[in-house]
């Protein structure tokens, strides 16, 4: 039958799109259908890096980390038009990271990744360097490093490739029920089309309760927390092709990174919300930001400097912390009523960890999916 597919994949996201081109690769048939085009929404709203997380440390998130430092040395590989390594300043404030717990944080940034291209860090002079950027109150710095990408653009590789290998992508298609049938799922588009899948794949970030309540019709106990993360992008601060890594009283940190040559990209802030619909920055974020970039820089901004904002949803699973606190992290909630009809629901997730994520959804389905190839290949194809 033309319209039975081993996966059904719903949500065009960076994990959506990673699950499509590892499962078609491997000779799976896969179906991925988005409600609006692929790589519109949370996936393309990020700061425009692949990390390794340094934050997540003060969490003693060090699986996570490691887990990050490595898959943004393959993607840094397989992804080389679409990523550029950036040195990053972090500007010394004593009243908040000691300068041992900085040090010691950037050397573990260094090597729980292993072996890499990336630079190490080091500690610089900032009056030497950056006094025509930062003010003289910074006189102590540290230098490490991380990967710009296309965030939007890395979608469209990898559902370009998934194409390539033989799925069937459709954008502008809400699904709109979703129903266990004797081998599989029967799932309905919004134009009526259906479709049968063996297995069903909920990849929607921060629409997938959404999806497994109203669409589904099922249970979980995962929870997630929508946060909204806003930017701003001002004429550029400075020259030099460099980003910083600014402190906060509140411990958060903001980047301002160079972006599209003519312009600084400031962000982000983070603020709980209760729908993941048409997100856009509050004047309180706005002002927040433009007080993080007075308080560090010699160049003073106002709401006028602001040429462009955006604001995306990050689908953080709840653990009841601050959230800054909350992890990035990912969890699987495989769900089997019959050994026929798996539904696995993808929880959480970030743009670096995209790739392994997706291997891994690969291992946990293996037993439930027909013969095709569990060799993982993606780490070493080019996109």
């Amino acid at each position: 039958m033309n319209n039975y597919f081993d996966l059904f994949i719903i949500g065009g996201g960076i994990n959506g799109a990673g699950i499509a081109r590892d499962a078609s690769g491997r000779g799976l048939k896969v179906y991925l259908a988005d409600k609006g085009k692929v790589g519109s929404a949370t996936s393309s709203w990020s700061s425009k890096l692949i990390h390794g997380g340094l934050r997540y440390l003060e969490n003693y998130e060090f699986k996570l980390v490691r887990e990050s430092l490595k898959e943004r040395e393959v993607i840094t590989n397989i992804a080389p038009t679409i990523t550029k390594p950036l040195p990053f300043i972090i500007p010394y404030t004593k009243k908040l990271r000691s300068k041992l717990l900085i040090t010691l944080g950037l050397f573990l940034y260094d090597h729980l990744g292993g072996n890499t291209k990336i630079p190490k860090s080091s500690k610089i002079n900032l009056n030497k360097k950056y006094s025509k950027i930062l003010n003289q109150k910074f006189s102590v710095g540290f230098q490490y490093y991380d990967v710009q990408v296309d965030d939007k653009k890395l979608v469209e590789m990898n559902i370009d490739d998934a194409k390539k290998l033989g799925a069937t992508i459709v954008e502008d298609r809400k699904v709109i029920n979703a129903n266990r049938i004797d081998d599989g799922w029967e799932i309905t588009l919004d134009n009526n089309e259906r479709i049968k899948s063996k297995i069903l794949i909920n990849a929607a970030g921060p629409w997938i309760n959404e999806v497994v309540n109203n669409v589904i019709k099922t249970n979980t106990n995962k929870s997630i927390r929508l946060v909204r993360g806003s930017h701003i992008i001002t004429k550029k601060l400075y020259d030099e092709e460099i980003a910083f890594t600014l402190q906060n009283e509140d411990n958060r940190i903001v980047f301002v990174i160079p972006y599209k040559k003519k312009y600084s990209l400031i962000g982000t802030t983070e603020v709980e919300v209760k729908t993941a619909d048409n997100p856009s920055i509050s004047d309180e974020e706005k002002i927040y930001l433009i007080n993080t970039i007075n308080n560090h820089f010699v160049k003073q901004i106002s709401n006028e400097d602001i040429v462009e904002t955006y604001s995306g949803i990050r689908p953080l699973i709840e653990d009841y912390n601050e959230a800054s606190k909350v992890t990035r992290d990912y969890v699987f909630d495989l769900n089997i009523q019959n050994k026929n009809s798996p539904l696995l629901n993808i929880y959480g997730g970030k743009l670096t960890t995209y790739r392994k994520l997706s291997e891994k959804v690969m291992e946990v389905l293996n037993p439930h999916l027909p013969t095709h190839n569990k060799k993982n290949w993606t780490h070493s194809k080019t996109l």
